[in-house]
Formats: structure tokens, C-alpha cells, sequence
């Protein structure tokens, strides 16, 4: 949805109907950021139950209530859940930042409030930064602003590092995927459907991404 179409619709709507749907917005970007941080945090202990695997000298593994009772024989089935995190991480991502346009664009047209920051998909200007949930991509984010503050180049490079560490899951889930398929005749029925599985829920994933950044690119100019 573009700018303007977002402001048409507010415009053509009393304030009481705003303030219902600004209530609503914060709310559900509330449970966004929640599901975002439980997405990540599940993702790290695959990460780190995969290659324990191969490091650990245990037959067994528990972790809370759950009990692994073979921890080998779960490592061809963590790609297939991986790549659903992933594509589930750049669903609520997406949506994220669809909600954040709007409230940006919200903020300027119903507080009277500009800023440059508004304009940019990149950054979050300081007024809709306090109405939304707290959010550590979002402050990071500012960091590389380079408007007020002189350093704000000196903050982008700061955070390549963090920026790059976006890339990780696709990395590890590659490298994953292509020792189970140099591996792939050794496999099981089962194990060789969790591959496959992997494969295409990780293309589903990179084509979502891609379509939906064409399509912010065109919104956006």
C-alpha cells in the first residue's frame, strides 16, 4: 500500500475509527516484536543442538521438559524446521514493517508531525519510535542515521557486522542442506522428505523476500 493511499483512508475516516485502528496497530505490533524475539531464540538453539551432535560424547540431551533421546538422528530433521523459522521470520518481518509504514504515516498526518525520518523506509523518526513497542532492531537501525548527528556514518559501519548476521540462517541452512544431498543416497524415505521439504519451503522463502522488496522498492519511489 502506498503513502498516499494510507493517507486517503485516514482522511476519510473519523477519529474515533482512527483511534481504534492506532490502538489496534500498536497491539499487534506488540505481539509482532514478541513473535519476532521467540522466533530468534528458537532458531539459536537449533543452531546450537545441531552442532552439539557432533560434539557431544551423551546419547541422550534434555532441554526443559523435552528429552532427545538420539541426538544424531534429529540432525537431518532441525533443516526442515530451520527453514520454516526462516520463512516464518520473514512473514512477521514483512508484516512488521508494513505495520510501522503505516503508523509512520499515521503520525505525520494526525499528530501534524514531520520529520524526514518519515520518508525513509530505513528509519524510524523519534515520535513514532515512542508510540511503538520497544524494539532493539529499530534502535539499532537509527544508529546509521545520517541526519542530526555527524556520526551517523560511523554508526553504519559499526553495525555491518549485525546487519550481516541477517544472512546467517540462509548461510547455515545452505550448508546444511548440501551435506544431507552429497549424503542424499544414504538417507531414508523419511530423512529424503525432510530434505526436499527443507529445499522448497527455503525457496518459498527467498522468492517472498525478494517479491516483497520489489514491490516496497516501486511503493517507494
Amino acid at each position: 500500500m502506498k503513502n498516499l493511499e494510507i493517507t486517503e483512508m485516514f482522511r476519510n475516516n473519523t477519529d474515533d475509527k482512527l483511534n481504534i485502528y492506532l490502538s489496534t496497530l500498536l497491539a499487534k505490533c506488540k505481539d509482532i516484536e514478541k513473535e519476532n524475539n521467540l522466533t530468534a531464540l528458537i532458531m539459536l538453539i537449533l543452531i546450537l543442538l545441531f552442532y552439539m551432535a557432533d560434539i557431544s560424547q551423551t546419547e541422550s540431551i534434555q532441554i526443559g521438559p523435552v528429552s532427545i533421546k538420539d541426538i544424531n538422528s534429529i540432525k537431518v530433521f532441525i533443516p526442515l524446521v530451520f527453514a520454516f523459522l526462516i520463512f516464518r521470520y520473514i512473514l512477521i518481518s514483512a508484516h512488521k514493517a508494513e505495520l510501522h509504514k503505516i503508523i509512520k504515516v499515521f503520525t505525520k498526518d494526525f499528530f501534524n508531525f514531520n520529520d524526514l525520518r518519515q520518508d525513509d523506509p530505513l528509519h524510524m523518526d523519534d515520535f513514532t519510535r515512542t508510540i511503538l513497542p520497544f524494539s532493539i532492531y529499530v534502535e539499532l537501525g537509527n544508529l546509521s542515521y545520517k541526519g542530526k548527528s555527524k556520526f551517523g556514518c560511523f554508526g553504519a559501519i559499526l553495525i555491518i557486522p549485525i546487519s550481516g548476521l541477517a544472512l546467517v540462517p540462509f548461510i547455515l541452512e545452505f550448508i546444511w542442506i548440501k551435506k544431507f544431498i552429497i549424503d542424499f543416497s544414504t538417507l531414508n524415505f523419511t530423512q529424503k522428505i525432510s530434505v526436499i521439504l527443507s529445499i522448497w519451503i527455503l525457496a518459498i522463502s527467498l522468492y517472498y523476500f525478494v517479491h516483497n522488496m520489489i514491490i516496497a522498492v516501486k511503493e517507494n519511489n
